[in-house]
């Protein structure tokens, strides 16, 4: 979930990265620091956010024309000065910055301890020793040799005041991509860290280094020590995108691009789609592999797969694969990760890999681990989603599922023409939804008044109601519960009273909406509080009446509701919206 970026060139080194660290806010953290040579290594770090200790981090005391910077989540250790990174060595002259877990850094700490001084409760810090304890005359050497005597994952910047003009970096399963620039080079966990000064970027691949200077990069095996030829991507991506553009929020602005990127959705290369597709129909055992908001998206479209192609695909919890599902060589599964570097998804990926199975994924980023890891890569083209609550990237996945769903029908020689059609019209639905936004803003101030909401929904908006939930309580801090309607009676209903209220997805078929009618009847017996978000019209109190779509299409219709509900709540809490407490917009630690 750390961000972390580098620098070294001709220009001042500290600014830059400093830039990078704000780029890569997003990400989560509650620390941030900095190292930089100016014939010693300096560092300047302090807990909290950028803009709250900018004037402590003193970028006036960091000169030199290298830099490393971090941005921490606490895994190990508390959110303290002495965890934040960087961390420097005994001698001060060895500076790491590091993204991931080492898992037997007990062990090794207990060995180092002997003979070394550690400051921190971090396992970060028995890299920066065993580095140390390698170095003698050649750094690159010291980093290899000390990375082969750890097991974990790894994103990692190493300066050292011996060797002032390169920075050695090493990758193993967390993202990290060098930029090219004009003067100097840049290294990130994300292209955002150096988007403004370089358009040219080479990811590196698991159990790969670089050796990276003002003027040079070369990458090498970390098992073999061979240096490879890597591919340079040229990044399309415009610092614009990265802007809020007038909206007070990057969320409430995101929620706003879904007719946007919804039709890039629709517009993604049949090429794509068409061999997943073909892939799916070969696959005797299909799964939909994710985590959180995506999790979600491949929930609803088990529903499709269902009732379009008539074909049992399985959404499972990305970090339960393992545990859950039968996996061989017939089998399918298919990741669905905005980032490309969920640790939870990527893990399951690759243990279906090792056990035969065909691997394809669904995916925002481009160069991400997960497009060089799957036989099948589709694109969802939504473009950069700043905010940690996913908004426009669900509306996307969603969109790329269902024409998988629709394709695969195709191949099976079912009639779907009158689906595809109503999907072509769901841009104009969508832009309805969002027209209301005052509507529903009044709603959030009214009706979220108490701390605990149950969200209902059935059929295919049982994940709905899920993905409601989730959205409420990421960035409001309220309890909040997602569930089919039908357990209500189960268990659940034993807690309405004064302090839960209840908000209830009311699709228009005719079946599921009798029964949901029925289930807000039950709330409602006792003395439960309800807010009915319905297609079409309902005469009850408290409702948000939507545009009519078949129900297969309702989870599209219903999105930007509880999104704009999330927001406006969130909003009225004094929440920081884009980068709630505690979460990452990549989660890329177990």
């Amino acid at each position: 979930m750390c961000g972390i970026t580098g620098y070294v060139g001709t220009g001042r080194a500290s600014r830059y990265v400093f830039e990078g660290l704000k780029k890569l806010e997003y990400r989560g953290y509650d620390s941030c620091g900095i190292a930089a040579i100016d014939g010693r290594i300096r560092v300047k770090k302090a807990t909290g956010m950028i803009d709250e200790i900018e004037e402590r981090i003193n970028l006036s005391e960091l000169p030199g024309c290298i830099a490393i910077g971090h941005t921490r989540w606490a895994t190990h250790g508390g959110v303290t000065v002495e965890n934040a990174h960087p961390h420097l060595d005994c001698s001060g002259t060895i500076a790491i910055v590091h993204n991931g877990i080492i898992s037997n850094y007990k062990e090794l700490r207990k060995e180092l301890e002997k003979k070394h001084r550690f400051t921190s409760d971090t396992d970060t810090e028995v890299l920066v020793h065993l580095i140390e304890e390698n170095y003698k005359q050649n750094l690159e050497e010291a980093v290899i040799n000390a990375l082969k005597k750890i097991n974990g994952t790894y994103a990692l910047l190493v300066i050292s005041s011996e060797e002032p003009d390169r920075i050695i970096v090493a990758r193993k399963e967390s993202p990290l991509l060098i930029g090219l620039g004009d003067g100097g080079n840049f290294v990130g966990s994300d292209v955002s860290a150096f988007l403004a000064h370089s358009r040219k970027a080479i990811p590196l691949d698991d159990d790969e280094y670089a050796v990276i200077t003002g003027n040079s990069v070369e990458v090498k095996s970390i098992i073999t020590g061979k240096k490879l030829d890597k591919d340079i991507l040229e990044i399309e991506l415009t610092e614009k995108a990265a802007m809020k553009e007038g909206y007070p929020y990057f969320m409430i602005k995101e929620i706003h691009e879904q007719p946007s990127t919804i039709t890039s959705a629709q517009n993604i290369y049949p090429e794509e789609i068409h061999a997943v597709a073909e892939a799916m129909q070969k696959a005797e055992k299909i799964y939909l592999a994710g985590a959180g908001t995506s999790l979600h998206a491949c929930e609803v479209a088990e529903y499709w797969f269902s009732k379009i192609a008539g074909e049992l695909v399985v959404a499972v919890d990305s970090s339960e694969l393992e545990n859950r599902a039968v996996v061989d060589n017939k089998t399918l599964v298919i990741g669905v990760t905005q980032s490309g570097e969920t640790y939870d998804t990527l893990s399951a990926m690759r243990f279906a890999k090792k056990k035969g199975a065909e691997i394809g994924v669904i995916v925002n980023v481009i160069g991400s681990t997960a497009t060089r890891f799957a036989e099948y890569v589709i694109m969802q083209s939504s473009g950069m989603e700043v905010s940690v609550a996913a908004t426009k990237t669900y509306t996307s996945q969603l969109s790329v599922l269902f024409r998988l769903a629709i394709e695969l029908a195709k191949l099976e020689g079912k009639d779907i023409k009158v689906i595809e059609e109503e999907f072509d019209s769901i841009l104009d639905k969508v832009r309805q939804v969002l027209s209301i936004e005052e509507e529903i803003k009044g709603k959030a101030d009214s009706f979220f008044n108490v701390s605990n909401y149950l969200f209902i929904g059935k059929g295919i908006n049982t994940p709905t109601a899920e993905e409601a939930a989730l959205k409420l309580k990421e960035i409001t801090y309220l309890h909040a519960e997602g569930m089919s309607a039908g357990l209500l009676k189960h268990g659940t209903i034993s807690l309405i009273d004064e302090n839960m209220a209840t908000v209830a997805f009311l699709p228009s078929d005719i079946e599921n909406r009798a029964k949901m009618l029925s289930n807000i009847q039950e709330v409602s017996a006792r003395d439960g509080r309800v807010l009915i978000i319905s297609q079409g019209k309902v005469d009850e109190d408290e409702v948000i009446s939507l545009p009519d779509t078949s129900e297969l299409l309702s989870p599209f219709i219903f999105s930007p509701v509880f999104q704009l509900i999330a927001y406006y709540v969130a909003v009225k809490l004094g929440r920081n919206v884009d980068k709630p407490r505690a979460l990452a917009k990549s989660v890329t630690v177990e």
